[in-house]
């Protein structure tokens, strides 16, 4: 175990390492996460050296971009190849919606439940003329036959979340997947809210590209996104903007007016350069306490608090099976956003979502966290 951390869930020891908690009582990570200590440290040292040693070792930064990219492939199950950094999780989406060669008349299918960043760029494409099927949500599920149902011989992309911001719902990504290589079809999957929180492997869903953001379950900061692309695909799609970091040799960048144009082999072809540096490498920190902890130990104490809320709670909107849902429960209630102010002046800080209160835990949250919460909003 990392050294101040205690064993690996001594959820009281790991507590006194996130410094908000001594502030308020935290259940909003599906919004943003508090981070841990050693991660602002890595933040702020990385801004002192540069700020006040002026020190600058552009490739010792890239050095520690390539560990953190190490981490997140551990994190998933993939090769580091299949692993590139962006800005956020809509960068990522609106690489996949840009890279495929649309033919109009062709379509693809999302649901009703999908945050912005995830439905936008794919309605984006109706000027193109590809139609989007939305399936409809029954009883806040996304069902893996409805689906099924709407796919045709000119589906070309399958795009739904893992979880979902409002209500919690995990999607099926496996069985999804399995559909998808019937249909000769591509799945993307909007990963931000489950991962870091549940366990995601790459290899057994199935899944061609993901997108996710930090700041959110991983407890990093706003400002780094991850792109995940399959090994087999790199090849097949070129990114839809390029710079000098995609390039096979990213050492040319100080050759004036380059252009012989050879790109990576891998998913850093994504990338163009100047990436957030102080960023990743609070990343790279917070990743290496989660990992180290084990995203099986966490998720097993994830899905145990949501339990404890949707068993203590009423009106609960989330699925109760623990294989379709991960962090998040949503209590419906009638004034859920004045209700969501209310406890913000209290210091406990939820959020108001799809007409009740999203109560979102991670590991380290505990039950009397949520016996205040709900003491609060009876």
């Amino acid at each position: 175990m990392l050294k101040g951390y205690g064993d690996k869930m001594d959820i009281n020891t790991i507590r006194e390492k996130i410094p908000a908690l001594k502030n308020c009582i935290h259940l909003n990570c599906a919004a943003v996460s508090p981070p841990f200590s050693d991660t602002i440290t890595e933040i702020k040292n990385f801004l002192k050296n540069r700020g006040e040693k002026a020190n600058f070792d552009f490739f010792e930064w890239v050095e520690e971009l390539e560990e953190c990219r190490k981490k997140v492939a551990e994190l998933v199950n993939a090769s580091k190849e299949e692993i590139a950094f962006m800005l956020n999780t809509s960068q990522g989406i609106n690489t996949v919606a840009n890279m495929i060669d649309w033919k109009r008349g062709d379509n693809l299918i999302t649901s009703d439940l999908e945050f912005p960043s995830n439905s936008v760029p794919w309605y984006n494409l109706r000027k193109k003329g590809v139609e989007v099927k939305k399936v409809k949500n029954v009883r806040g599920e996304i069902r893996t036959e409805d689906i099924e149902k709407a796919f045709d011989e000119r589906t070309r992309l399958v795009a739904l979340s893992y979880v979902q911001f409002c209500n919690g719902f995990r999607s099926d990504l496996e069985e999804i997947s399995k559909l998808c290589r019937e249909y000769n079809a591509f799945l993307f999957s909007d990963v931000i809210q489950g991962l870091g929180a549940v366990r995601l492997d790459v290899k057994k869903t199935g899944i061609d590209f993901f997108s996710s953001a930090a700041y959110k379950w991983l407890m990093g900061s706003l400002g780094v996104g991850i792109f995940y692309i399959k090994k087999d695909l790199i090849e097949e799609f070129d990114p839809p903007y390029v710079g000098w970091f995609s390039l096979k040799n990213e050492e040319d960048f100080d050759k004036p007016g380059v252009d012989k144009i050879e790109l990576i082999d891998s998913a850093r072809k994504f990338e163009t350069g100047g990436t957030s540096f102080a960023l990743i490498m609070g990343l790279k920190k917070s990743l290496e306490i989660l990992l180290d902890i084990g995203i099986d130990n966490i998720e097993k104490r994830v899905l145990k608090l949501s339990k404890y809320v949707i068993d203590n709670a009423e009106n609960v909107q989330t699925p109760y099976d623990e294989k379709k849902r991960a962090g998040i429960v949503n209590i419906k209630h009638s004034d859920s956003e004045k209700i969501v102010e209310k406890l913000k002046e209290k210091k406990i800080l939820v959020s108001a979502r799809m007409g009740g209160i999203r109560v979102s835990t991670h590991f380290w949250n505990t039950e009397e966290d949520i016996d205040t919460l709900l003491k609060n909003i009876q």
